[in-house]
């Protein structure tokens, strides 16, 4: 009877654990350690779209049908209740209130600026009051001209200066009028480069409240357009800035 006994509690507590775990998804690969960078992975194998929050307190992303909520610098991620079928380009924090925007570039040429090339997440369709973890449909009452938005590929510091994504476009074929279009890093109005450790296709970028700037992307990325593809793994990567840029 003991050992039937013991046999129950083992058992059960397998069955805890397991339930635990389905609630928290941690990193199994070591983080990597860069000069100018830190570097989180994304939970799933999906590139990261967007991001909120602060690497040191809370950070959201999302890898465009699921957010994640990390505490611990990405060691860890919690799984959002977002349920919608809507892909997520963008978030929006209005005071404790972060907003997530279903509406892309993909969605409607409305949101690309021809005049300077800037792109934007709009409509937000849902909101969360404790950052990023539970959801409820947003009414969202400015609809004219799709807003409220963000920009996805071009943001100011807090000096003023603008940092942006830089494209190359490769015709898909010799006289075609359709292009390859992929990331080749990012910029700023000051003539400066930043190079990033690997090669990524950048999705966007987003700065915290201290002018860090996070740089939200696919996994790394070998060859060249069109002969491009993952050099290993699917997972997104995301990138903080060590120090401040202004």
């Amino acid at each position: 009877m003991r050992v039937a006994c013991a046999m129950k509690n083992i058992l059960l507590a397998g069955c805890l654990l397991l339930t635990l775990g389905a609630c928290r998804k941690d990193a199994d690969t070591p983080t990597p350690d860069y000069a100018d960078w830190y570097a989180l992975r994304a939970p799933d194998d999906r590139a990261i779209e967007a991001v909120a929050g602060d690497i040191d307190e809370t950070l959201v992303i999302t890898t465009r049908f699921k957010i994640y909520q990390t505490t611990d610098r990405g060691k860890t991620w919690q799984t959002g209740d977002y349920q919608q079928n809507l892909g997520i380009f963008g978030f929006l924090a209005r005071a404790d209130t972060l907003l997530a925007l279903t509406a892309g570039t993909s969605a409607s040429s409305a949101l690309l600026d021809s005049a300077n090339y800037t792109t934007y997440a709009a409509s937000p369709s849902v909101f969360s009051l404790d950052k990023g973890l539970t959801w409820k449909p947003y009414r969202n009452w400015e609809r004219e001209n799709f807003k409220p938005r963000v920009a996805l590929n071009r943001l100011k510091a807090s000096s003023g200066t603008e940092y942006s994504i830089t494209y190359r476009y490769t015709p898909t074929a010799p006289g075609s009028d359709s292009y390859y279009s992929e990331t080749v890093g990012i910029k700023n109005s000051v003539g400066q480069r930043l190079a990033l450790p690997k090669k990524h296709q950048i999705e966007s970028l987003y700065f915290d409240t201290k002018s860090r700037l996070y740089v939200a992307a696919s996994a790394a990325r070998c060859g060249t357009i069109p002969n491009t593809t993952f050099c290993g793994e699917q997972n997104g990567v995301l990138y903080v800035s060590k120090k401040p840029l202004l």
